[in-house]
């Protein structure tokens, strides 16, 4: 049987605030593990990037920002999930919109007020033009008063969807301005376009010192942006991306900034109960994302410096073994030499984890060794996770992936719910993904040629029979056990 699928994820590797609040989201969505850390990582890269930068060991001072990518079929929970993960931020986010409201009624007040001043000293201008008079005496006048032309206020909210080059540097404009890009629909973002851009996202996680935009209506400028990005997507409409845009996507270094994630779906799995939800965990790790997304707010309106954060030595030293064991592991013919880019970032992002959880969780002084080993199982599942999925090595045809997904099926659908036996065409047209009649059969014929399953037919006595599959007992109590 296929041995393809990913391990848990290390939801252990958090601190207990953590911890508990993904133990308790999962349990009462029943979503797949991987799936509601990405939001939970999301919900804290966006509250912790407007407060700190982080000092890695090798010199570099990094935002903690987090790029995120989750892969999954629809129907697995992820709007549920972000939106009941991410409420103290779209709760923000509509604060937010009541000040752009106020901020745009002052605007058009006062941009109306300049425009009849403006339309008066053309008046004059005109009416001098007639009279032949000299126009330099109204060169000051015409000078201070284009100075006093009022700005359309920026809108002032963290999370977009659908978004293009101008209006995300019109959201990042000024000093360390911070945004996030999530999505449930990650085709939205995906086909928006900002994609075209890569280099701008690239320069965005980077944190880069300076960015411009120059228009023909203006110049835009952004320094020390902060951003996140999450987004979920369909297998079929990330394949039509890669397609058209893969080769830039990995040959930019756009990729290489993701933390990818592929979890086994609970599709059909989940059972639902008339017990009511009571939330025990989830609210305080609210009130802290609450209490340092208003700290961002007051920073940035003070012009307070953010806090800078650096490691302790020991953490410095575990640091230098684990560079140096992925850096051996990315030579040809080891196991990361096919995602070299994004082993080349583990550690700078494994540093930003480390970041987020040392602030998140208010813990004081520099970041421990225990912290960054705690960010480096996290990261180090997502390493594995890339090289699952885009590593040259791991490449895994259409066959295998319907054998690893009806195995599966079969396991969690039938044997785990008491059947040795599963009807033939009940599997075919509700497993949810391999519905496909030829490649259905062919998938059955490998799990049959590896001994996991039988195919026989019993007859109702009223002419054809009724075909079921039957599972072999010593395989699927191994798999169920381990």
């Amino acid at each position: 049987m296929s041995t393809l699928l990913p391990p848990a994820y290390p939801v252990d590797a958090m601190y207990s605030l953590v911890r508990d609040a993904i133990w308790e989201v999962r349990d009462q969505i029943q979503a797949p593990d991987a799936l509601v850390a990405g939001s939970v990582l999301t919900a804290m890269s966006m509250a912790c990037q407007g407060n700190i930068d982080v000092l890695l060991p090798t010199g570099l001072i990094r935002p903690p920002s987090l790029f995120f990518a989750m892969f999954g079929q629809s129907g697995e929970r992820k709007t549920t999930v972000d939106s009941l993960v991410c409420t103290p931020v779209h709760e923000h986010d509509r604060a937010y919109a009541a000040a752009n409201a106020d901020a745009l009624a002052h605007y058009e007040a006062t941009l109306r007020m300049w425009q009849a001043k403006d339309a008066a000293l053309q008046r004059k201008l005109a009416k001098a033009v007639q009279q032949g008079e000299d126009l330099e005496q109204y060169r000051d006048d015409l000078v201070a008063h284009a100075r006093l032309e009022p700005r359309k206020p920026a809108p002032m909210r963290i999370v977009h969807q659908n978004i293009t080059e101008r209006p995300l540097m019109e959201a990042l404009q000024g000093d360390g301005k911070s945004i996030a890009i999530v999505s449930d629909e990650g085709e939205i973002v995906l086909k928006g376009g900002v994609m075209s851009k890569m280099g701008l996202l690239n320069k965005a996680w980077d944190g880069a010192a300076s960015l411009s935009l120059d228009r023909m209506d203006g110049h835009v400028q952004v320094t020390n942006p902060r951003m996140t990005v999450s987004f979920m997507i369909q297998e079929e409409v990330f394949q039509e991306f890669w397609d058209k845009r893969g080769h830039t996507a990995r040959g930019s270094g756009h990729m290489a900034r993701y933390l990818v994630a592929f979890p086994a779906s609970t599709v059909g799995f989940r059972r639902m109960t008339l017990q009511d939800h009571t939330w025990t965990c989830l609210p305080p790790f609210h009130d802290r994302l609450n209490e340092l997304l208003i700290m961002a707010d007051q920073r940035r309106a003070n012009s307070d410096s953010r806090t800078l954060l650096e490691f302790s030595i020991e953490a410095k030293e575990l640091w230098v073994r684990s560079q140096n064991r992925v850096e051996s592991l990315m030579r040809p013919g080891e196991c990361y030499f096919g995602i070299k880019d994004f082993a080349s970032k583990f550690l700078e992002i494994a540093g930003r984890v480390a970041a987020i959880f040392h602030y998140f969780n208010g813990l004081q002084g520099q970041i421990s060794r225990e912290t960054l080993e705690r960010a480096l199982d996290v990261v180090d599942w997502h390493l594995d996770e890339f090289n699952r999925i885009f590593g040259d090595s791991n490449r895994v045809s259409q066959l295998q992936q319907d054998v690893q997904y009806l195995g599966y099926y079969l396991l969690n659908r039938y044997w785990n719910e008491g059947h040795d036996k599963a009807p033939w065409n009940e599997v075919r047209t509700r497993n949810g993904s391999v519905r496909d009649q030829k490649r259905f059969e062919a998938a059955m014929l490998e799990l049959w040629r590896e001994g996991s399953v039988r195919f026989d037919t019993e007859s109702s006595g009223r002419g054809k029979g009724k075909r079921y599959i039957y599972l072999n007992h010593q395989q699927f109590q191994v798999i169920a056990t381990t």
